[in-house]
């Protein structure tokens, strides 16, 4: 439970500041800094994204580790892992000069097609609650901070900025802030950022009942509250409701305005300095009173990489092994044809604010050719089609000698012997700069950027190039402006504030060298934030599908490698269906009429449909497995790793047949929660639909199971595992309980809920005991009428198996 002491030093510097200097501590200086304080020796604080990694203060700057998404971290359902990866992110952090992760995302997972799914764990609050305490005790084990996001009800990326989620208390309470409150409670989380949208009627930032009354009063949070990026839309209404920083910087509501409410009356001095309060309370027990940000730098460490590369595996699910096709044996395979679009460059990360620069990236055909080639085994690729919504970004494998140069002065870039005033390079070609880049403290100004490279093409054809960008800028290839946004209209990228996308073709010639610049033209907007995207892509004289067609006919086993990319899963916008985007289904279909093995790995951070699931030999659900992800498949596929992912969502077989789908994402600014408590496996489970696989299902390559059970009060499950194969095999033992007396139950009452599990790993040909201990809060339930918790009271069924719907024993309790 957090700790409500008062600091002494903290107090001692309230009593010498101004009532200016409170205020300045209570809204950003730029992107990701607060205000610092020189008379006092107060520094700046620096915070960072992101649930990827953390990436520091520049989209293009220093590499950072790539984690696997939240999900996927969740899938592993292996709470010592998490924690792992939790103080990882510490070390992260630190190298960044940062002192406030902004992570984890617990929002739930209430339809498959939430724009953030990836960002967040799980569709069930107890998976989710105990996933994000530990991560969040694994980053603050190095002294530096968390901020769980996004309070609450940011569940849609619709309308996300004004939407209000109207949701029941019940609702609120049991499902979408229980996460929050166990990180609270649990973990002494430091610091809580509020969501965009309304809640019930308020802002989540201006709500006094969420942020006072419940999380401060009622869970005794002692942190700061920040509010989302442009989320705070009051001055009086929002500090009165407890919302301690604005972010980010400079002010937009805060500063004279707030000084000008103090004056007027509508906010107290008192109420201002307990903000002021929570805001150097988080500096002081982060260190960042002592010690401002330092260098931002990059950390390669053996140890991390394999970490991750083991974090990638742990959350692999196998959902589909006909005939044990899986793991993959050398002997007898001469060739293996690798196919679909994920499968040279694969997808280890959602897109928008998670974005992170991975130290390195290993895909999956890289990852299978190093493995195989050298015992003797083809390797052959064949993307098959392509998902592309927008063009590709722009391949580096495509350039040499790459400069990254910036100007002060706009006009300067016209000038051919103009001296750049900061000069670099760069690996990636989607940028976001949040502030100015060349770091002058004046907000919202201008600058040019420029980036110049030698382009030599692979093939020869018709190439095309587009750009997407917030301010003016165009392409010039051999001198040639082929491209120029300056008169497309904003409102259409970079959350709604960038010009759409522009296409062009260009025919050059295979392997011969081009000029190739690209200019950028910022002048102040009101956001001070400005990006571009480059995309390019090589001409299409062939067949795609029949040339992967063939390649599968005459191989010994097809690994197709389908998913999504950063175009369909990213923050700013929701997914329109579950179905795989593009030709991926026809390829699937396809490669399945000739292959002898088909293997399909998919590779997406939300459930997708698989409407050739019968067709093929074995499903891999890897999700957006970090920078890792190619050599960890290849450890699963090969059989180096057990796959040992359980699912924490469940898989849909169509998008009608999930519980928000009448409901979502909205209509006429509200998003109405009518489904209460009934989302992901609670509403298959009430009202009897069949998923494709369920929630906490997937398979091993041992053979592992529950063969007896036993109950030891009402918090306590002894079981016995056995593993009847010749290789040591993991298995989750899942409990799940079901009130049996429905009389007078609200409609959406769950039909049962996850209220403890155990991930086992028992030794080949072994029978292990293993206890499952159930949450404190297993029989904890909202009373509607009171407005107060209580227990249930009554005869309880304790459901025991290996997944929501595989259950094994059936255990008769009373509460």
């Amino acid at each position: 439970m957090p700790s409500a002491s008062r600091s002494s030093r903290v107090e001692a510097l309230l009593d010498q500041m101004t009532l200016e200097e409170q205020v300045s501590l209570l809204a950003g200086s730029n992107m990701w800094n607060t205000v610092p304080n020189e008379r006092l020796g107060i520094p700046k604080l620096r915070v960072s994204d992101g649930p990827a990694g953390v990436r520091g203060s520049r989209f293009d700057g220093p590499a950072s580790m790539n984690i696997p998404c939240s999900t996927a971290i969740a899938a592993s359902w292996d709470m010592a892992l998490v924690r792992e990866i939790g103080e990882l992110l510490g070390r992260e952090l630190e190298a960044k000069g940062a002192r406030v992760h902004l992570a984890p995302t617990v929002n739930l997972h209430r339809t498959p097609v939430g724009g953030r799914n990836f960002e967040c764990m799980s569709e069930d609050p107890l998976l989710t609650a105990l996933t994000a305490l530990e991560y969040v005790k694994g980053v603050q084990s190095h002294g530096v901070a968390s901020c769980i996001k996004h309070l609450v009800g940011n569940d849609t990326e619709f309308e996300r900025m004004t939407i209000d989620s109207q949701i029941d208390e019940r609702t609120l309470r049991e499902m979408y802030l229980y996460p929050f409150e166990r990180s609270v409670k649990d973990a002494d989380v430091m610091s809580i950022m509020t969501s965009y949208n309304r809640i019930n009627g308020p802002y989540a930032a201006d709500s006094e009942w969420l942020l006072q009354s419940v999380v401060r009063d009622e869970w005794g949070f002692d942190g700061a509250f920040i509010s989302d990026w442009y989320g705070l839309h009051s001055t009086a209404e929002g500090v009165n409701a407890g919302l301690d920083l604005e972010m980010p910087g400079p002010t937009l509501h805060r500063g004279q305005k707030l000084i000008d409410a103090v004056n007027n009356g509508d906010v107290s001095a008192d109420v201002v300095r307990n903000r002021a309060r929570n805001v150097l309370n988080l500096m002081e027990r982060t260190g960042a009173l002592d010690t401002p940000p330092g260098p931002e730098g990059s950390r390669d460490d053996a140890q991390d990489h394999a970490t991750l590369r083991r974090a990638s595996a742990a959350g692999m699910v196998l959902l589909q092994n006909n005939n044990a096709v899986l793991p993959l044996v050398p002997t007898g395979i001469k060739t293996i044809a690798v196919l679909g679009p994920n499968a040279s460059t694969a997808t280890v990360m959602g897109g928008g604010s998670a974005h992170v620069t991975p130290t390195r990236v290993s895909h999956p055909l890289d990852a299978l050719m190093n493995r195989l080639q050298p015992l003797g085994i083809s390797v052959e690729h064949s993307a098959g089609c392509n998902i592309n919504k927008k063009l590709p970004e722009l391949d580096i494998r495509n350039l040499r000698d790459v400069h990254m140069d910036y100007f002060n002065d706009v006009k300067q870039m016209d000038n051919p012997s103009a001296v750049p005033d900061m000069a670099g390079t760069t690996g990636v070609f989607r940028l976001l700069w949040t502030g100015d880049p060349l770091g002058r403290r004046e907000p919202n100004i201008s600058f040019g950027a420029r980036l110049s490279a030698v382009f030599t093409p692979h093939v020869g054809g018709e190439w095309s190039f587009s750009l997407e960008s917030v301010a003016a800028s165009r392409i010039i290839i051999d001198g040639e402006i082929i491209l120029d946004n300056a008169d497309a209209p904003n409102g259409g990228s970079f959350f709604g504030m960038g010009k759409p996308e522009v296409v062009v073709k260009k025919t050059l010639e295979a392997e011969r060298e081009y000029s190739f610049v690209v200019e950028v033209r910022h002048t102040p907007i009101g956001s001070g934030l400005s990006g571009i995207n480059i995309g390019a892509m090589a001409p299409i004289d062939f067949d795609q599908l029949g040339e992967a067609i063939d390649l599968a006919a005459r191989s010994d086993v097809s690994v197709i490698v389908v998913g999504t990319n950063d175009d369909w899963e990213s923050e700013g916008w929701d997914r329109e269906t579950i179905d795989l985007p593009g030709k991926q289904d026809i390829l699937i279909h396809e490669v399945a009429k000739v292959s002898k093995r088909t293997i399909v790995v998919i590779n997406a951070g939300s459930p997708v449909a698989m409407p050739w699931l019968n067709e093929v030999d074995a499903v891999l659900f890897t999700w957006f497995a970090g920078q890792e992800m190619g050599d960890a498949l290849v450890d699963v596929l090969l059989g180096d790793v057990e796959p040992s992912g359980r699912l924490p969502v469940t898989m849909p077989r169509r998008m009608e047949d999930t519980p928000a789908a009448e409901h979502h994402p909205g209509r006429n600014g509200v998003a109405k929660y009518l489904e209460g408590r009934l989302i992901g496996y609670r509403w298959y489970d009430t009202i009897g639909r069949e998923p494709q696989f369920p929630f906490g299902f997937g398979l091993g390559y041992a053979d592992v199971k529950v063969t007896d059970a036993a109950s030891s009060g009402t918090h306590m499950v002894t079981t016995t595992l056995q593993n009847t194969s010749q290789r040591d095999g993991v298995q989750v033992v899942q409990v799940y309980a079901h009130l049996v007396n429905r009389d007078g139950l609200s409609n959406d009452e769950p039909f049962q809920r996850l209220v403890g599990w155990s991930r086992v790993v028992v030794p080949a040909g072994a029978s292990v005991n293993a206890v499952v201990k159930l949450d404190r809060d297993a029989y904890r339930t909202w009373d509607v009428e009171t407005g107060k918790w209580t227990q249930w009271n009554g005869d309880v069924e304790l459901r025991v198996g290996t997944s929501s719907r595989h259950m094994t024993h059936f255990l008769s309790i009373s509460v």
